[in-house]
C-alpha cells in the first residue's frame, strides 16, 4: 500500500494531467538554445497542407468514399471563396441540437451526473503535416459552409518513439482574426464581438461575421445545451479562421487537433481545408526533451500553491456534516474534486470517497488519462463506479485498462468506449468477463477492431443501448447478441457499418424479436437490397432472391450462417411490425428504400415515431410521405433531402397534421421552391433546413440565404 504522503502526490500529478498542459511556459534561455540548435536547419516560411487525417470522431461521408470525409482537408483549396454544400468539404455526421434532444442520446449521458461544464466539443480531427514546424505563425482553417463551430486547437509534441503528448493553445472565445475573401483581416478580440465594432463603415445590420441574423427555432432546442457558443455562431459567409500560434509553444510539431461544438448551428458545418504557416525543420529532427521541462507545472509548486490557498482561507468546510460535504463536492467537475482533495487530509477523504467516483466521465480529460493515472490514482477510487467513460483516450494499456475494469467489474452498468483506436480483441475478452452487467455499450467508430474481435460480446445478456457506429462488426456477433438480449435491446446504431455481411438478416431480427426497441439508426449501411427491405414489413418478396442473396457469400460464410440461423432460430419470413409499439426513432438515410416501404411501415408503427430520416432515399414518394401525416402524430423530426418526386401539396399536408413538428429538411427537393419555403417558414414557425450548392456572393458583407 502506498503511504498517505504517496497518495497526496499522485494526487496533485494526475491534477497537472487534468489540466490537460493547457500551460506552457517558456523561457528566454530555452528559446536561445533552441534557436542556435537550429538555425541551420530551419527554412523560409512556408504554408503546410495535411498529409494524412490520424484519427477523427466521425464523418458524414461513408468509408472509401470522397465525399464529405474528413481526409478531404488534405488537400489545396478547392472550394472557398465560394459558399454552400459540397461533396468536397469535410463534414461531420451530425450538428445542431437535434440529435442532442432526442431520448435516445439523453439515455447515453443521464447517468454522467458530474458537470464538466469546461467540456462542450463534440467532435474532433487530428491532422498530421509532412514537416515538422519550429516556429509556427498561425493557423489557418478555411470554413465555406455555416462557419463558427471550432471549440479548441492543440498541437502534438512527439517523442522518440512517436507517441504524442497534446497540449491546448487555443480555446474560444480567445483571440483569432477572420481573413474575408478580399483579404481583408479582422482581429477578433473576443468571441462576442459584434460587427458594428469590426467594420461600421460597411454595414448597418445587427448581425456580425461572427453572428447571424438568420435565425429560426433553433434557439429553442439550444436552450437545453450547455454550450460557449451563440446561436448561430456566426454569419453565413465564406471565411479563413486564423488561429495564431506564434510564442505559444517551443516545440517543433507536425500535429494538429481540432475539437468543434456545432450544437449551435443552423446546417452541417464544412471546411475545405486547414493550412499551417511556419518555418520548417529540413530534417525532422525532434528537439532535446529537457529543453521543454517547462511545459507542465510540477507537483511541489501545485501543492504549495494548495497549501497557500488553505492558510488564506476563513472557512473551514471540514466541519460541514459528511452527507451536506458529499453532496457539495457532487457538484464539483473532477478537476475541482481532485484539486479541493489535495487541501488537507479530512477532505481528501471525503472527496475521494468511492461513492463520488460511482459515475465517472473522462471523456473531457482524454489527455490525461494515461496508463500512470489509471494505476496510481483511479485504481484506488473506483471501487464503486457503475458508469464509466474512456472515450477519445489514447495509448490506455491492456494491462492498466484490464485492472481498472477487474476493480469495477460486476458494478459496471454503462461503458463509453468512443474512438478508442488502442481496442483490440484482447480488451473486447476484458469486457465480456469483467462486466457482465453491462447496459450500455459505445464502441463507435473503433475502427481498428476487426470484425472477429466482436465476437465475445454475443454473450452479454443485458444490453439496453448498442452503438457500433462505424466498425466492422459483423453478423456472426450481431445475431447471437441481439437474440440474448431480445428483450432488452432498446437503442442500436448501426450507421455506416458496411461489413455486416447479413444486413437484412440482422434487421429482421431486430424488427421481429425485439419489442422493446425504441431507436434504430441504419444510415448509410451497407447491404439494404430493395428486396431486403419488403421481407422486414410482411410485403411480398422474392424468395428466390433472398436465397441468390445468401449463396453470394463464401462458402465458409454460409455454413457459418446457416449455423447461427439454427440457433436463433432466425423466421424466414415477418408477416407484421405491430408488436414494434415503443419505436419513435429510425434513420434510414442513405439506404434508399422501395416506394410504398414507408407507408407501409407507418401505417404499422407511426403512432410512436418522433424522428424519421430518409437522407438521399431517392424511391420514397408522395404517397409514403402523405401516409406519415397520417400515422406519425407525434413527428418531431423528418428529414427528406434529396426527395426530388416529393411535391409541395404533400409537404403541406405534414405541416398541417403533424403538429409537433420541429425539424424539417427539404435540401435539394428540387420540386419545392424557395419562395413556399419562406411563406411556411412565417405561417407554421418550424425549423426548415435547405442547403444549397457553392455559390459566390459580390456584396462579402452580405449572408448567404
Amino acid at each position: 500500500m502506498l503511504t498517505f504522503t504517496g497518495l497526496y502526490l499522485l494526487r496533485n500529478q494526475l491534477m497537472n494531467l487534468l489540466n490537460l498542459t493547457e500551460t506552457i511556459e517558456d523561457t528566454s534561455e530555452n528559446n536561445d538554445i533552441i534557436e542556435y540548435e537550429t538555425s541551420k536547419t530551419i527554412n523560409t516560411i512556408k504554408e503546410l497542407i495535411p498529409i494524412a487525417i490520424r484519427d477523427f470522431s466521425s464523418q458524414y461521408g461513408s468509408n472509401g468514399s470522397d465525399s464529405y470525409v474528413v481526409s478531404n482537408v488534405c488537400s489545396n483549396p478547392e472550394i472557398y471563396p465560394l459558399y454552400g454544400d459540397s461533396t468536397h468539404a469535410l463534414v461531420f455526421r451530425t450538428y445542431g441540437p437535434w440529435w442532442i434532444n432526442m431520448p435516445s442520446y439523453k439515455e447515453t449521458i443521464k447517468n454522467f451526473t458530474r458537470w464538466e461544464n469546461h467540456f462542450t466539443s463534440r467532435d474532433f480531427i487530428d491532422i498530421e503535416f509532412k514537416d515538422f514546424t519550429y516556429e509556427c505563425l498561425s493557423l489557418n482553417i478555411y470554413e465555406t459552409y455555416n462557419p463558427g463551430s471550432l471549440e479548441v486547437v492543440y498541437v502534438g509534441k512527439e517523442d522518440e518513439y512517436g507517441n504524442l503528448i497534446w497540449h491546448r493553445i487555443w480555446t474560444f472565445p480567445e483571440p483569432f482574426s477572420i481573413i474575408l475573401k478580399n483579404d481583408e483581416e479582422f482581429f477578433i478580440e473576443n468571441g462576442r464581438q459584434s460587427m458594428k465594432d469590426l467594420f461600421p463603415n460597411h454595414i448597418i445590420t445587427k448581425s456580425s461575421i461572427l453572428h447571424s441574423s438568420r435565425l429560426n427555432t433553433d434557439n429553442k432546442q439550444i436552450l437545453n445545451i450547455h454550450t460557449r457558443h451563440r446561436y448561430p455562431p456566426a454569419a453565413c459567409l465564406p471565411r479563413i479562421v486564423k488561429i495564431p500560434l506564434k510564442d505559444k509553444f517551443s516545440f517543433p510539431t507536425r500535429f494538429i487537433r481540432l475539437e468543434f461544438d456545432h450544437s449551435t448551428v443552423n446546417y452541417y458545418s464544412e471546411i475545405d481545408t486547414v493550412i499551417l504557416y511556419g518555418k520548417t525543420l529540413l530534417n525532422n529532427s525532434i528537439l532535446n526533451e529537457d529543453h521543454n521541462k517547462s511545459t507542465i507545472l510540477s507537483s511541489s509548486e501545485t501543492i504549495i500553491e494548495n497549501q497557500n490557498e488553505e492558510i488564506n482561507s476563513s472557512m473551514d468546510l471540514t466541519k460541514l456534516p459528511f452527507d451536506i460535504l458529499f453532496l457539495i463536492c457532487s457538484y464539483l467537475d473532477l478537476r475541482s474534486l481532485v484539486r479541493l482533495s489535495s487541501t488537507c487530509h479530512s477532505l481528501h477523504n471525503q472527496c475521494l470517497y468511492p461513492l463520488q467516483f460511482q459515475s465517472l466521465n473522462l471523456q473531457p480529460y482524454w489527455n490525461g488519462i494515461t496508463n500512470f493515472a489509471i494505476e496510481n490514482f483511479f485504481l484506488y477510487h473506483c471501487t464503486q463506479t457503475r458508469y464509466l467513460s474512456l472515450a477519445w483516450t489514447k495509448s490506455i494499456q491492456y494491462s492498466s485498462f484490464n485492472q481498472l475494469l477487474n476493480i469495477c467489474s460486476f458494478n459496471i452498468i454503462q461503458l463509453n468506449l468512443a474512438c478508442c483506436q488502442y481496442l483490440n480483441g484482447q480488451y473486447i475478452k476484458i469486457i465480456v468477463n469483467y462486466c457482465p452487467n453491462i447496459e450500455i455499450l459505445n464502441l463507435e467508430n473503433c475502427i481498428s477492431l476487426n470484425n472477429l474481435d466482436f465476437i465475445p460480446l454475443k454473450y452479454l445478456n443485458r444490453i439496453r443501448s448498442l452503438n457500433v457506429y462505424r466498425t466492422k462488426i459483423d453478423y456472426r456477433t450481431l445475431l447471437p447478441l441481439i437474440d440474448n438480449n431480445k428483450k432488452n435491446l432498446e437503442n442500436i446504431n448501426l450507421g455506416s457499418c458496411q461489413k455486416l455481411s447479413d444486413t437484412i438478416g440482422i434487421i429482421k431480427l431486430l424488427f421481429f424479436r425485439c419489442t422493446n426497441l425504441r431507436s434504430i439508426d441504419l444510415w448509410r449501411t451497407y447491404g439494404l437490397t430493395q428486396n431486403g427491405f419488403l421481407s422486414l414489413i410482411g410485403l411480398q418478396f422474392d424468395v428466390g432472391e433472398e436465397k441468390r442473396r445468401i449463396l453470394n457469400l463464401s462458402k465458409d460464410e454460409q455454413e457459418e450462417l446457416a449455423l447461427i440461423y439454427s440457433i436463433v432460430h432466425m423466421p424466414m419470413e415477418i408477416n407484421s411490425i405491430i408488436h414494434m409499439k415503443y419505436l419513435s426513432e429510425i434513420d434510414l438515410g442513405w439506404t434508399d428504400p422501395p416506394s410504398g416501404f414507408i407507408k407501409n411501415f407507418v401505417q404499422q408503427i407511426g403512432h410512436s415515431l418522433i424522428k424519421l430520416f430518409l437522407s438521399a432515399c431517392r424511391r420514397v414518394n408522395n404517397d409514403d410521405i402523405i401516409a406519415v401525416s397520417e400515422h406519425c402524430p407525434q413527428l418531431r423530426q423528418l428529414d427528406l433531402l434529396g426527395s426530388s418526386i416529393i411535391i409541395e401539396t404533400t409537404i403541406e399536408s405534414i405541416l398541417k397534421r403533424c403538429l409537433y413538428l420541429e425539424f424539417l429538411d427539404l435540401s435539394f427537393c428540387d420540386k419545392i421552391s424557395n419562395e413556399t419555403i419562406s411563406i411556411w417558414i412565417y405561417q407554421y414557425k418550424n425549423c426548415f433546413k435547405r442547403s444549397y450548392s457553392p455559390r459566390m456572393n459580390d456584396n462579402i458583407y452580405t449572408e448567404f440565404a
